[in-house]
């Protein structure tokens, strides 16, 4: 559930991804390798998951969601500034405010460690698009960022 709640902004939608994750893990028990695990095959399926969820919902406009609410005109924050104890909930909520496809890459590339080319390839994106995102979505933390610190 926790891996499902990084990706969608309510729990309804994070608990039918748990569920179907959870669902895909028991059908294929009989195909758990005893070497790795048990969590981390876990996680992987949960991922799994989530980016072919994403893949069926995907929509090019959210690839380039207007900026709205966000400045660019803002100064860079120093990430020294912030409580390095923030609670997985506060992450969580910070993380749920970005916009879908920049969130999805967000959370692959800095919370489960793919890279630009495994996160282009299984999500249908180009590279180009993939490091757009990041950048997209470290900007947009910042003033979030900022924003809870006031």
């Amino acid at each position: 559930m926790s891996v499902a709640s990084r990706y969608k902004n309510n729990k309804e939608d994070a608990a039918f991804l748990a569920n179907d994750a959870f669902l895909k893990i028991i059908n294929n028990l009989k195909k758990y390798d005893k070497e790795t695990p048990f969590e981390a095959w876990i996680r992987r399926i949960t991922i799994n998951v989530v980016i072919d969820d994403y893949r069926k919902n995907k929509k090019r406009i959210e690839m380039f969601e207007s900026v709205g609410e966000f400045n660019n005109d803002t100064e860079d924050v120093s990430f020294n500034e912030i409580d390095k104890e923030m609670e997985e909930e506060e992450v969580l909520r910070c993380l749920l405010k970005l916009p879908p496809a920049t969130r999805t890459v967000f959370s692959l590339f800095a919370i489960d460690g793919f890279s630009h080319k495994e996160i282009c390839e299984k999500l249908g994106i180009s590279l180009e698009t993939s490091k757009w995102h990041m950048k997209e979505a470290r900007k947009r933390l910042k003033i979030i960022l900022e924003k809870e610190l006031i």
